[in-house]
């Protein structure tokens, strides 16, 4: 799982989201309260500059007009500078803000109408410079040094409360990890306290309970089923046996060659059986080195007589005596499934075994399968129109390859034959 993916990382992203918006906001309501501040105050401040003015003008008429860093005053409307003579032409008398298209931002000016005097006066106060030399921070600046403080310790806050917030569920899992459905710890879920973290225990001890139960009746079934379907092929066996050494049947191919197939079917039906309870039983542990070739020649031999009647012409190229961990009965039901389907699809022409360090190939000249076949042959009861069988034998070649980790491959053109391989893990 990628980091980003993890519920702590979208907690933590989460946290940091939720405080950057807060900040933001907060920023964005000081920013607001102290603009509004500003330009009351920076009135408030022409206010009295005027008033002082228009004070010292009734006591002396020789009184020079306030020049300072910040302020500026102009007598008539064609003295003031740029532009901005043009906006504050028709202002009455009193304080006025307005926008200064030169200097892009608001100037506050008041206009001054003295009794002896036909042209107004213009102050004008430079609010902007005056707060930017004075200021330690600007306004827009607080939003992101605010931001900027605030983010580590945001991470660190975030950390540690998912921290926080996944230790019962870390220590679950850890628990979990280690439990086997059909060993659960008494009182289990208990050891929990009564809330999500204990509902969520209490459910997976109630499903894990649930599988224990289906673990038991699959395994009291295969114990059955192997007892019920063993007993009759044993005594089935046994009775062919008899029948075989019986010297009537020398030179009475009416009763050898029906004991022969009744041979084969007991024979193909304990293989099948062994299969199935074998797929049945929980992967075990490393199996021990087994060397495919005698296998595969043992499979040959075993499925010969599907090929006796049949002009075909069998090939087995034998590169490297090729070594997996398997067991050999694992290998043997493989191998004569896929042996089988291309002893049985082919009526004439050659089939070619191969084997070397990568893979075991069978090739055959004979009906091969549909294009649109071709993807679910391997799923259970798909078989083709020529079948005689029930449609699992690729089914259990692709079970088995998956349980090892090996890779079957199937290529095939219809009518011109079928090429199967089982590409080993290791290779």
């Amino acid at each position: 799982m990628k980091f980003y993916q993890s519920i702590r990382f979208r907690i933590v992203a989460c946290i940091l989201l939720f405080g950057t918006l807060l900040i933001l906001l907060n920023a964005g309501i000081t920013l607001f309260i102290t603009r509004n501040s500003m330009s009351r105050m920076i009135a408030n401040l022409i206010d009295t500059e005027v008033d002082t003015f228009v004070y010292k003008y009734e006591k002396d008429r020789t009184t020079p007009l306030p020049h300072s860093k910040y302020i500026n005053m102009y007598e008539g409307v064609e003295n003031v500078p740029g532009v901005i003579k043009d906006l504050v032409k028709v202002l009455p008398p009193g304080v006025h803000t307005i926008d200064d298209p030169s200097k892009k931002h608001r100037v506050h000016v008041g206009v001054i109408q003295l009794p002896d005097k036909e042209s107004p006066y213009f102050m004008f106060f430079h609010g902007r410079e005056f707060f930017e030399e004075n200021a330690w921070l600007h306004p827009r600046q607080v939003p992101l040094i605010s931001l900027a403080l605030l983010l580590i310790p945001g991470i660190i806050i975030g950390y540690i409360t998912s921290r926080m917030l996944f230790a019962p569920v870390v220590t679950l899992m850890d628990q979990i990890k280690g439990l086997n459905p059909e060993n659960i710890p008494a009182r289990f879920s208990h050891k929990h306290a009564n809330n999500e973290i204990g509902m969520l225990t209490r459910t997976v001890e109630t499903t894990m309970n649930r599988i224990n139960a289906f673990i038991q009746r699959e395994k009291q079934f295969t114990r059955d089923a192997s007892h019920e379907l063993r007993t009759p092929l044993t005594i089935v066996k046994g009775a062919v046996e008899i029948m075989e050494q019986q010297p009537e049947l020398d030179g009475n191919p009416l009763l050898k060659n029906p004991l022969k197939r009744i041979s084969r079917s007991v024979r193909d039906m304990e293989t099948t059986i062994e299969t199935f309870l074998w797929l049945a039983r929980e992967e075990g542990g490393t199996e021990a080195p087994c060397r495919v070739e005698p296998v595969v020649r043992k499979a040959i031999e075993d499925n010969q007589y599907l090929i006796e009647d049949k002009d075909i012409q069998l090939h087995m190229d034998v590169f490297h005596d090729k070594t997996v961990r398997a067991r050999e009965e694992v290998i043997y039901i493989a191998v004569t499934n896929l042996i089988r389907n291309a002893y049985h699809f082919t009526s004439r022409g050659s089939v070619t075994i191969t084997l070397d360090e990568a893979h075991i190939g069978i090739q055959d000249t004979g009906m091969g399968i549909e294009r649109d076949k071709l993807d679910t042959v391997t799923q259970t009861h798909i078989k083709g129109e020529e079948s005689q069988g029930f449609g699992l034998g690729l089914s259990i070649v692709s079970r088995l390859c998956n349980r090892f980790g090996w890779q079957l491959t199937i290529e095939s053109e219809s009518g011109k034959g079928t090429r199967t391989r089982i590409m080993w893990q290791d290779a």
